[in-house]
This record gives structure tokens, sequence and C-alpha cells, in this order.
């Protein structure tokens, strides 16, 4: 039984019975009213009104370039801080220089099997070397490259330039010492010079998380190194030889 309002007071409408019509129990996982019903919830991506969906980010790779311009440089200042060592004395000068006329430097198109990198992002890099090569105290014939495949990561760096060098032990030293001061080299040992002669050593740096394997020389006649990236010295030792005749050689 229902009685009318108090006069004076309005009528109202049958209170709303909840839960509405179509409420089903709580789902697991959903909210109070169940599961999304088909025709509702946010705009879904190629609708109108909402914008495609971004394309999945690529992988990144290792940041090659950067680890070459930074290292390739330190190689560089390395060769170009030990310059003053030839200017030891007359003497020692003039047989250096005796010796170093049999000596002739050439870069290779091939180092090690691998050609010549001709990624224009490369040029300046090699540029660096090359100019900073040019401007140590005597020197003739050098040159700076790279080697190899970039996607593949397998590359070579090397540097060497023909120059008189009056003590090559004193001049290698300095150039790993010079070089420590940009990246740690470590397990620095005496590498085999072949046919050669002068002093030879490898040790392992890194960078970027990419292991570096170097391996540099002198003689009375030239100075060089050479680098492997993603590889260390134990690596590379035994193709040490082998590479520098590529760009070595004696009369």
């Amino acid at each position: 039984m229902t009685y009318p309002p108090p006069p004076g007071q309005p009528e109202y409408p049958p209170t709303q019975q909840y839960p509405p019509s179509g409420y089903s129990a709580p789902q697991p996982g959903y909210g109070p009213y169940g599961p999304p019903q088909p025709g509702y919830g946010p705009p879904q991506p190629g609708y109108a009104g909402f914008p495609p969906p971004l394309p999945p980010e690529k992988p990144k790779s290792r940041t090659v370039p950067i680890v070459l311009l930074s290292v390739a440089i330190a190689l560089v200042l390395c060769v170009g801080g030990a310059a003053t060592l030839v200017l030891i004395g007359k003497n020692a000068v003039d047989d250096a220089e005796a010796a170093a006329a049999r000596i002739a430097i050439t870069q290779p198109q091939t180092l090690g099997g691998l050609p010549l990198v001709d990624d224009p992002q490369f040029a300046a890099i090699t540029e660096e070397m090359e100019s900073s090569l040019a401007a140590y105290p005597g020197a003739s014939s050098s040159f700076g490259a790279i080697y190899g495949s970039p996607a593949e990561q397998n590359m070579i760096a090397a540097l060497a330039t023909k120059a008189t060098i009056a003590d090559p032990e004193k001049e290698l030293t300095e150039s790993f010492r010079v070089f420590g001061q940009s990246a740690e080299v470590s397990g620095l040992s005496d590498a085999s010079t072949g046919d050669l002669g002068g002093v030879a050593r490898c040790g392992t740096s890194s960078t970027s998380g990419v292991d570096l394997a170097i391996c540099g020389w002198a003689d009375e006649g030239s100075v060089g190194m050479i680098m492997w990236f993603f590889k260390t010295a134990a690596d590379v030792r035994a193709d040490f030889p082998a590479l520098r005749a590529e760009i070595e050689t004696k009369s």
C-alpha cells in the first residue's frame, strides 16, 4: 500500500532499484560492474580521432662512429706526443737517418683481408688522423685509415708515418704512455717484430663497452699503431707482424 504525500509536498517517482538492469556479479580482474561491454571504453588506435600507433623503436646498435672518433684521436695524439724524442743527439740521429732511408710506409688498399671503409661518416676521423701525423717532425708517407665492415663489427684502424726515430724503445714507450692518458691499456707486453725489427707491444683497452686490441711499433724509420675493434690483444697478437708488413717494407 502506498500513501499520498502530505499536503504541499511534490510527488516523487518511485526510487530506482539497484543494481541496474543487466547487472552481473563482479568478475575477477574487473570493476564492480563486470567486464567492459561492447561499444564502450576508450577509442582504439586507428579509429577516427585517435593517432595511429608509433612504429616499434629499432634496437640501438653500438655507437661505432663515436668509439672510432674518441679512440682514433687518442691514437694520433699518442704518436704526436712522442715526437720530441727524435731530438736526442746528432750522432744518434745520423745513424737513425741512414737506417730510415731503407724503410718505406705505404697505405694498403686492404689490411688483413679487410677493405678500406668508404662510408662518409668516417671521413672526418681519417682526415684528423692524417693531419695530426703530418705535423710529426720529419714525417713523410703518413696515413690513417679504417678497414672492415661497421655493420658486421669487424673493423681495424691503422696509422703510421715514416720519420727518423733515434730511440725506438723510448718512442714506443712514450706513445703508449700518452695513449694511456685517454684510455687505459691492460696486459701491455712485447710483441713479435717479424722480419722488420725495431720494438713492438700489444695490449687491450676498451671504451663504451667495446674491446680494443692495440699493437704499436717503432723502429729507426717509422712509428705506427694498429687497432682491432671488438677484439683483445690475445686475439690478434699472432696476426700483428703480418699486418705491419702490409704497411712497412725495408729494402
